[in-house]
Parts: structure tokens; C-alpha cells; sequence
């Protein structure tokens, strides 16, 4: 008896060894970006009130761990029962059974979810720095462009006379909100399906990467606070203050219609008090350029399509919502998402050719 438990053992820790080493990169890259983040707190000392807190979104993530499994829990019984499935609940006991065997699964999520939770950490206390280390200067250059590339029209005037009711407005107001949700499944997605090796890696990483590339690096070089807060911060640009006041009307419309209002006037009204305020938290700061809804909703896209193409195409659809309403909601300039798509196809490139490149060189090393 003995032998067989120490080769179980044994088996469990060599599955665990495997997962970890596939998935070295993901790990080196949220070990470094975490490491620099940290040297940037401490150079900046008393010079911020932002305190870098790598585990300030751990919580959270546990929470919404925890809603995910009551979700897909109350699913997938559901599924059974529907199905009158013979022995629902031995059937049901076996899948989440599945989650913990072999040991690696588990082990391999938990460690996901850490770096997860450092990755976005990082991301929320380099925001609030954005206009501390370069400040808002680019907004007004952002609309000229605007306006420009669309043939003297600022882009909102285009997608008000597209979609201009309210329920419209609060339709891709809901989309712009469900991309948090969509966003999640992604990633609990391919965390758990390790046997999409490749495409699993090059989703993981080009997630990670452009939070901090596109939403960090990117955000400060390009400072931009965006549409909705334009007026805000310079009293004497109103460049967007008829968008601000139709949305504003379409909100009370809903209101009175016994509908949802736009949530998108609460969260940039929140967000602005965070930032007067200088408090930090989940989700605070803001900015404009480059548009982070729009870099992972172009990541969901490009997996989705490798994945299955039929859901592909739907995220492509959605990917192109996104970016309309980035614009209609006043979120953003339509050249913020014009050069996160750019700019997140470049990653996913980069990724896949390193991947390749990388997998070329073990196997000649092999040979």
C-alpha cells in the first residue's frame, strides 16, 4: 500500500511540476511587471498619496471565484435535471470532483488567479499616477484627429444619428457593462482549459501584457482624460457638452419610462469624485487614450475566432459594439480604440510568433 500512495504522490507533484513549467511565462512576466511597479512606489515615496498594494484585488477575486462556481453550479444541475440525467447528483459531485484531480488543476488556478490579482493591482495604482507623471494634455488633440478622420464630424455626432433613441443609447450602454462579465468568463475560460496549450498561452499573456503596456505605459505617453470629462477639467472647453446634455435628456427618458438609466453617467460620475478626491481603490482614475474595453474585447475577439469560428464572428460584433460605445457614451475618442485594436493585434502577434519561435528552438535543442 505504501508504494502505491508514494507513486500517487509522486504522479500528483510531477503534474504539478508540468503545469507550473507551462506555464513559466505567464509567471515571469506578472513576477517583472510586478517587481518594476513596486521600484516605481518606492521611488515616488511621499511624492503620491497612491500606496501600491499588490493584493488589493484579491478579495475581490475570491468573491467573484466564488459567484462563478454558485453560477455554473446551479447550471450545470439544472442542465442534469433537465436532461434527466440518470443520478444527477453522483454526475453532478463527479465534475467538481474534476476541478481538484489531478492536484495540478487546482494548484495551477489558484496561482492564476494570484497573478491575476497582481497584474491588476498593478494596473490600479498606475492609473491615478497617469496625470501625476504626465498630465492630461492630449484631449484636445485627440478631438481635431477625431473630427479629421471623420470628414469634419466629431464621431459621437455620427453614432447619436445611428442609434439615437434612448433605449438604443441604453442598449449599448448594456453591452459597454457586460464586458466586465464577458471579460471574466474569458479568462476563467482558458485558465481552466489547459488543453488549448497554445492559443490558452497567447490569450493569457496578450491579456496581462496589454494592461500594462496599452493601459499603463500606453495611457501615460498618450495622457488623455476623455470626452466625459473634458469640460471638467477645463471649464472653457465644451467640445462635448451637447453629448454630455443628450445623454443626460436619454437618461431621464429611461428614468421616466420605468427603465434602467445609463449607467455609464453614475461610474464616470464616481470615478471623477475618486479622482478630485485622490482615492484610491478598485477601479479608480481615469483616462482616455488608449481604450482598455476595446484592447480585451479585440483579445476575446482573436481568441474566440482561433477557438470557434461561428464565436468568432460574434465577438467581433461585439468587439465593434464596444467600440461604438465607447464613443456614444462619451467614454472615449474614437481614435483610443482605433489604436488599441492596432495595438492589441500587435501583441497577439508578437506572442504567437514568440511562441513559436520558442517552440522552435526547445525542439532543435532536442534534436
Amino acid at each position: 500500500m505504501e508504494p502505491l500512495i508514494q507513486t500517487s504522490q509522486s504522479s500528483q507533484w510531477q503534474h504539478i511540476k508540468t503545469a507550473l513549467y507551462q506555464d513559466r511565462f505567464l509567471y515571469g512576466y506578472v513576477f517583472l511587471t510586478t517587481l518594476l511597479l513596486y521600484a516605481l512606489s518606492f521611488l515616488l515615496g511621499n511624492d503620491t498619496k497612491f500606496d501600491f498594494n499588490p493584493f488589493i484585488y484579491l478579495a475581490t477575486l475570491v468573491q467573484v471565484c466564488y459567484v462563478s462556481f454558485l453560477v455554473w453550479a446551479s447550471g450545470y444541475f439544472l442542465y442534469l435535471l433537465y436532461h434527466k440525467t440518470p443520478h444527477p447528483l453522483a454526475h453532478f459531485f463527479q465534475a467538481i470532483k474534476g476541478f481538484f484531480q489531478p492536484l495540478s488543476k487546482a494548484v495551477s488556478f489558484i496561482l492564476l488567479v494570484l497573478a491575476l490579482n497582481l497584474t491588476f493591482s498593478s494596473y490600479t495604482f498606475l492609473k491615478p499616477l497617469i496625470p501625476e507623471i504626465n498630465p492630461f494634455q492630449y484631449d484636445a488633440l485627440f478631438y481635431d484627429l477625431d473630427k479629421w478622420l471623420h470628414l469634419g464630424y466629431s464621431p459621437w455626432e455620427l453614432t447619436h444619428s445611428l442609434f439615437s433613441s434612448a433605449f438604443a443609447t441604453s442598449l449599448l450602454n448594456f453591452l459597454y457593462h457586460l464586458w466586465f462579465l464577458l471579460m471574466w468568463g474569458s479568462v476563467l475560460f482558458f485558465i481552466v482549459r489547459r488543453d488549448l496549450t497554445k492559443l490558452r498561452t497567447q490569450f493569457l499573456i496578450t491579456f496581462l501584457t496589454s494592461w500594462l503596456l496599452i493601459g499603463g505605459v500606453g495611457a501615460i505617453l498618450l495622457s488623455s482624460a476623455g470626452p466625459c470629462y473634458l469640460h471638467l477639467l477645463d471649464p472653457q472647453a465644451l467640445q462635448y457638452e451637447q453629448l454630455m446634455q443628450r445623454l443626460e435628456v436619454q437618461n431621464q427618458q429611461l428614468i421616466q419610462n420605468g427603465w434602467f438609466g445609463l449607467w455609464a453617467l453614475n461610474v464616470q460620475d464616481t470615478l471623477w469624485q475618486m479622482h478630485i478626491s485622490e482615492e484610491p481603490g478598485i477601479g479608480g482614475g481615469i483616462s482616455a487614450m488608449p481604450s482598455m474595453h476595446v484592447a480585451i474585447a479585440v483579445a476575446m475577439a482573436l481568441a474566440a475566432y482561433r477557438h470557434n469560428r461561428k464565436l468568432g464572428f460574434v465577438m467581433w460584433s461585439y468587439a465593434l459594439a464596444i467600440q461604438i460605445g465607447s464613443v456614444h457614451l462619451a467614454w472615449h475618442y474614437a481614435i483610443d480604440g482605433y489604436l488599441s485594436f492596432l495595438l492589441t493585434i500587435v501583441i497577439w502577434k508578437l506572442v504567437g510568433w514568440l511562441q513559436t519561435r520558442f517552440r522552435q528552438t526547445t525542439t532543435s535543442q532536442l534534436v
